[in-house]
């Protein structure tokens, strides 16, 4: 039996929620006007010495958390391939999560001279340090997971979804690491192209979910068979 359509509703719900959520690095030149949408990371708004940085680092952890709850649950209830893309957004979650709760950086290289002379000796904090890798493991969790949905979109409408958001993420993703190389004004508009690209896949993520198809069907217990009366013994 196909799940019912509310049992379905909630997780795409929920997704669609981690999309919006996730873009809390808008109401940046609102709340931090300094950095703005295109002046440096977008992780730089939650630094821990930057103004309104808990509602940045808040943005992202709620969105990993209910990231990673969804996932599970989709990874569990799901049947064939979207297994894999559940389980990259749990690991998209679990990264990100991390990202605003525990490796936050410690200040903003881009707008603070001293910061980034100190993050060029290493001389920040782990958590500084250990920021730029959680945000590449939440990067690659989203990747993959979208590389996964790809591959069960069938109909033509979706696929042109599926790769318009796929083409946004890898765009944003290769300029921002080669910007990284030799940084230059582009580097936090391109950034921010990447960030589009993720909040996509968590919308094309929540319309997958809430198809009749991404869950696992209920397996009813067979029903014993019985000799009908009257027969030969």
């Amino acid at each position: 039996m196909s799940p019912s359509r509310p049992a379905r509703a909630l997780p795409a719900a929920a997704l669609a929620l981690a999309a919006v959520l996730y873009c809390s690095w808008l109401l940046g030149p609102l709340l931090n006007p300094a950095l703005g949408l295109t002046h440096g990371y977008a992780s730089e708004l939650a630094a821990r010495d930057q103004p309104w940085h808990l509602v940045f680092g808040l943005g992202d952890v709620l969105t990993g958390v209910v990231a990673v709850v969804v996932g599970a649950l989709l990874a569990v209830t799901s049947r064939g391939a979207p297994r894999v893309a559940w389980l990259g957004l749990v690991f998209f979650g679990a990264a990100t999560a991390l990202d605003g709760g525990v490796t936050p950086m410690d200040c903003s290289p881009s707008t603070d001279a001293q910061c980034a002379r100190l993050e060029g000796l290493g001389g920040l904090s782990w958590r500084h340090e250990a920021h730029s890798v959680t945000s590449s493991l939440a990067v690659a969790g989203g990747v993959v997971s979208l590389i996964a949905i790809l591959a069960v979109l069938r109909t033509p409408a979706w696929r042109r979804w599926g790769i318009a958001v796929a083409v946004v993420l890898l765009a944003g993703t290769v300029v921002t690491l080669v910007e990284t190389i030799d940084p230059d004004a582009t580097l936090g508009a391109w950034q921010r192209v990447q960030l589009v690209g993720l909040s996509g896949w968590l919308l094309l993520a929540a319309a997958v979910a809430a198809r009749p198809g991404s869950r696992a069907p209920r397996r009813d217990r067979p029903r014993p068979t019985t000799d009908a009366p009257g027969g030969s013994g």
